[in-house]
């Protein structure tokens, strides 16, 4: 029973992905936003304010929210499709292994556009990261990447009925998640001791844990209303 679950699980993420590598609907998008913002943090801020790394560390996160805003609203596009939601539902599986799929899937694509992220700050903010803050980072990036993607995909499946679905998600997404912003800008810094034991890795635990959960036991009933 578990095993078939987890292989529904897996198949809706692989879905995801395989399409997402074949047309790049998606990451090109996020990507040039992304780009853009840290490349208007770079004019504005960068010769006024004399704390680099913080300015780096802000950047870095804005860019990331609104890029993976941009990456999940058009999610919403891609279900719309000649009616694949519908089909999607009426599989004979269980709704909440679609919504982890979904959640696998959004959470490896929003880790990829962190590193993109992350590149793009070293370049154009002469920012470098220490080799112990990347080690730090790819334990957080995931973290925070699944809490983005545990909100963003259960936001997306109550807006896809709406007609005007893509601009209502950046409304309901951001302020959701700013425990999430809040903690990964935290946690991109290496402060006195294990990052793990920090106040702000909890809660990002726990954020993503009870998103998570949330989400798993209302998918049914948000992508049916």
């Amino acid at each position: 029973m578990i095993r078939q679950y987890l292989r529904v699980v897996r198949a809706i993420a692989a879905k995801d992905l395989l399409l997402e590598a074949r047309g790049k609907r998606r990451a090109n998008g996020a990507a040039v936003l992304a780009l853009l913002i840290v490349v208007i943090f770079s004019f504005v801020f960068v010769r006024r304010v004399d704390e680099q790394a913080v300015i780096a560390r802000g950047g870095l996160w804005i860019a990331l929210v609104f890029a993976t805003t941009l990456a999940l609203s058009r999610g919403i596009a891609v279900e719309d499709d000649n009616a694949a939601i519908e089909g999607l539902m009426l599989a004979p599986v269980d709704r909440s292994a679609i919504y982890l799929g979904k959640v696998c899937s959004s959470a490896v694509f929003v880790t990829a556009i962190g590193w993109v992220t992350l590149v793009a700050v070293t370049v154009f903010l002469g920012t470098p990261f220490e080799p112990a803050l990347l080690v730090q980072l790819a334990l957080v990036f995931p973290l925070a990447a699944t809490g983005f993607s545990a909100a963003g995909v259960l936001l997306t499946a109550l807006t896809l009925n709406s007609q005007v679905n893509e601009s209502l998600l950046p409304v309901l997404l951001v302020p959701l998640v700013v425990p999430v912003i809040l903690a990964g800008i935290e946690l991109t810094s290496l402060a006195g001791g294990p990052f793990w034991l920090s106040e702000w890795f909890r809660i990002l635990l726990v954020y993503d844990g009870t998103v998570i959960v949330t989400g798993w036991v209302s998918f049914e009933f948000v992508i049916e209303a």
